[in-house]
């Protein structure tokens, strides 16, 4: 019953669909004719835009976009020249650039009908249905239309309205035309009273549609409406089942994530939810801090797509990787950082400085919704050191403490830690540290051989009993490429790295530096449900000085264990 009802359902999206395209088609052309006006454009404005016309009859659509920027600049404010250069955008593709010149003529042209269609038509092609019905409704009162437009304009209304599952606003839209037997009237008219379950009525436009219906694309989709309209009546759970969770995401719009889980959850106990219901529901309990609820509703989300195959291979590695951070309570991270610097009046250093932290994720207060809290303890000390420095025991550091990350969408993390004295040579001390930093491409993706990725980190320490503190920045920028040959989970990433420190104990406190490097990364560490969760890397960089210090120069290289 379900696969039925799922299959009944995209096909009558599909129709909605096809309806909506014609609509636009058939108001860019009257749009276009508005355009032609020349009483409303200079000579050389009116000249550029008739060479545009032309450009676009030709089909050469940036000859077209390069004549209406001219002739926008002859005038900048005329709105005919802004819909045309937004019609070429449209039929270029380049929705971007034609979402910000919608934009900027519904905010100049707030009560133009025209205008208003226009950025209707761009919302309901990008899928914003919402936004759209207003659009259309807006331009239907303010706009002059004849009746082959005002008709088109309805019908758009109509397929934005049942697109976004609001009957009643379709039911407005088409209301004043639902007696018209052309074929697109009435084979809306028949989706909306099924959608509202008069099948008798929806039958009869159904049929009237089939009468009228010339092209084969109609004749089908009038026949499926008569299809559905003539099933036996859905079973009434799997109806209520269905009506829940659309109150679900009802509840969702308006940020009430604990009542739009309930009702989830009340749905799939009634026998509804596809792969996408329970993922929607796995954030909203995520939001809510309900991490382990989070985790089986994304669990299920994977398995219902076992069968529907709704969510490619990416998709599906975005919800394994939800599971696997809600899932982690606890780590370590292992890192051997090596550094030789060459100086032209000691000859070479090289230092080994081995360190390793494990950390806690207390339960519940450790992940709410990307708000994390640890508490780590850490030791490092120099293993190595080209210089004759002392290494070893002596040189061994800890520290215990505690770090929160307060913010849902940026990686702010504030930390406070005790120095622990377990050497010699080391100290006792309270470090507070700041740290930020923003990246993309730096996961795994497991649909792309390559992707562009980038990483920027910035640090600030205070030692409160000495009084130093400690300054420290570097972005990476370059491109990733998977090394399927090996393993589809090995990745090179030759990057370009810029690094600045100010260590206020240093004879010369600034250092920056500049310089090419590379990084190897192995992910492993996962399972059915969750996306990988630990790697080992190893990177190298070349550092070119641009200031004097010492530190800035050489080479660095890294081999960490982040588990």
């Amino acid at each position: 019953m379900k696969r039925a009802r799922s299959k009944r359902t995209r096909r009558l999206r599909a129709i909605v669909r096809t309806g909506g395209l014609a609509a636009i088609a058939a108001l860019a052309l009257y749009a276009n004719a508005a355009l032609a006006q020349p009483q409303k454009l200079t000579p050389r404005a009116y000249r550029l835009a008739d060479a545009a016309y032309k450009a676009i009859a030709a089909g050469d659509l940036p000859q077209a976009e390069t004549y209406v920027s001219r002739a926008l600049k002859v005038q900048p404010s005329n709105m005919q020249l802004g819909l045309l250069l937004l019609d070429v955008y449209l039929r270029e593709g380049k929705i971007e650039e034609a979402d910000r010149q919608a934009n900027g003529l519904l905010a100049r042209y707030p009560d133009d009908g025209n205008v208003l269609a226009q950025h209707g038509f761009l919302e309901q092609r990008q899928q914003r249905y919402e936004q759209a019905i207003g659009d259309f409704s807006a331009a239907l009162d303010k706009g002059s239309w004849n009746a082959a437009q005002q008709r088109n304009l309805r019908l758009a209304w109509a397929d934005s309205a049942l697109m976004a599952h609001e009957p009643d606003q379709a039911g407005k839209a088409l209301s004043p035309i639902e007696n018209d037997p052309d074929v697109a009237v009435q084979l809306r008219v028949a989706q909306l009273r099924l959608r509202n379950g008069d099948r008798k009525g929806a039958l009869a436009a159904a049929q009237l549609a089939q009468a009228n219906a010339v092209t084969d694309d109609d004749k089908k989709s009038a026949a499926a409406l008569i299809g559905f309209a003539q099933q036996s009546e859905p079973d009434p759970r799997d109806e209520q089942a269905q009506k829940t969770l659309q109150q679900a995401y009802d509840l969702l719009r308006e940020n009430k994530d604990n009542d739009a889980l309930a009702a989830f959850q009340k749905g799939f106990e009634l026998g509804g939810g596809k792969a996408g219901n329970y993922a929607d529901a796995g954030y909203a309990a995520k939001r809510l801090g309900e991490n382990d609820e989070a985790v089986k509703l994304f669990e299920a989300s994977l398995d219902a797509d076992d069968h529907e195959h709704a969510f490619d291979d990416q998709r599906r590695f975005g919800y394994r990787r939800e599971v696997q951070q809600l899932e982690r309570t606890w780590g370590f991270v292992v890192s051997l950082p090596y550094q030789v610097s060459a100086f032209s009046y000691q000859g070479t250093v090289s230092v080994l400085q081995p360190g390793i932290e494990a950390y806690w994720q207390p339960p519940k207060i450790g992940n709410r919704n990307g708000r994390l809290f640890q508490f780590f303890v850490r030791g490092y000390g120099t293993a190595y050191d080209g210089s004759g420095n002392v290494t070893g025991l002596p040189t061994l550091q800890g520290s215990v403490g505690a770090r929160y990350k307060p913010l849902v969408d940026q990686n702010l993390v504030l930390s406070g830690e005790r120095l622990v004295r377990l050497g010699s040579l080391s100290q006792n001390d309270w470090l507070l540290r700041f740290g930020y930093s923003s990246e993309a491409g730096n996961d795994l993706r497991v649909t792309e051989p390559s992707w562009r990725a980038w990483q920027v980190y910035a640090e600030a320490d205070y030692f409160l009993h000495q009084g130093r503190y400690v300054l420290y920045s570097q972005l990476r920028y370059g491109h990733t490429w998977s090394i399927p040959q090996i393993s589809d989970h090995l990745t090179v990433y030759p990057h370009v790295a810029l690094i600045f420190d100010r260590d206020s104990r240093e004879q010369n406190q600034t250092a920056i530096s500049i310089g090419p490097g590379v990084q190897f990364r192995f992910w492993f560490r996962e399972s059915r449900y969750s996306a990988p969760a630990s790697y080992a890397d190893l990177t190298v960089q070349y550092h070119i000085p641009l200031t004097s210090a010492a530190r800035a120069r050489g080479v660095a290289a890294q081999l960490t264990l982040w588990y």
